[in-house]
């Protein structure tokens, strides 16, 4: 009975927004700004969305940091070790494909309501830092530079409201397969007590667990690679035209 409830609504409010939309030029193109990477970090994000049929369109995104020494992945100071002087520099390119579901039978308003589709995520990061060990302020002469690449791609979900041609964008879903790679290099060899303190530093950091454990550094440089399951979310304001 709720659900029929439900259902009987939102068809309503579809037909309203319908019946609006009928006397307006019929748009295709949406410029959108995704709000929530400001909030997180220094990270900003912009996205085109092209309607190519009434109810299917297709997005793509930039997204750039625009302070070195913030990004999505703040490397947090321990009490054995710290990340000083850091130069982060994070750039993402996006693109989804989006289906518009017309649950109600409606003629439905293009770019808005319930969609579900698909997205293919291509990140590169690069830090380079000083690291400090232990509470001495003068062992500043250990730097490392951090190449952090990854590949995301999975389902995702979403509502899009349309108001007078301005949009606001949730897209709620969005769980994805990461396949990652890194290559890195210090300034000088670390000694397996720091490459202990680094590795646990990295790993809590990045959210990778104990894949930074496997690690054996006998030199100044080394690459590895992993995977984890990632969980893509947005909120965005535009404007179609």
């Amino acid at each position: 009975m709720i659900k029929s409830l439900l259902i009987v609504v939102f068809c309503l409010a579809t037909s309203i927004a319908h019946g609006q939309f009928n006397s307006e030029q019929y748009r295709k193109n949406a410029i959108k700004s995704n709000i929530v990477p400001p909030l997180l970090s220094a990270t900003s994000e912009i996205s085109y969305e092209r309607l190519l049929q009434p109810n299917l369109s297709i997005v793509a995104a930039i997204g750039a940091n625009l302070r070195g020494n913030l990004s999505d992945f703040v490397l947090n100071p321990s009490a054995d070790l710290r990340f000083l002087n850091r130069d982060i520099k994070n750039r993402y390119f996006l693109t989804e494909i989006r289906r518009y579901i017309d649950f109600c039978g409606c003629d439905h308003i293009p770019l808005h309501g319930f969609y579900a589709g698909g997205f293919v995520r291509y990140n590169s990061l690069s830090i380079s830092s000083d690291l400090q060990f232990g509470s001495n302020s003068t062992n500043l002469d250990t730097k490392i530079a951090l190449d952090f690449r990854s590949f995301n791609f999975g389902p995702m979900v979403g509502y899009q409201i349309n108001l007078n041609n301005w949009l606001i964008d949730f897209e709620i879903g969005g769980l994805g397969y990461s396949p990652n790679w890194i290559n890195y290099n210090t300034s000088s060899a670390l000694s397996n007590s720091d490459l202990d303190k680094l590795s646990d530093a990295l790993s809590r950091n990045f959210g990778i667990g104990g894949n930074y454990k496997e690690i054996e550094l006998n030199s100044s440089s080394g690459e590895t690679s992993f995977w984890y399951w990632t969980f893509r979310y947005a909120v965005s304001i535009g404007y179609s035209f």
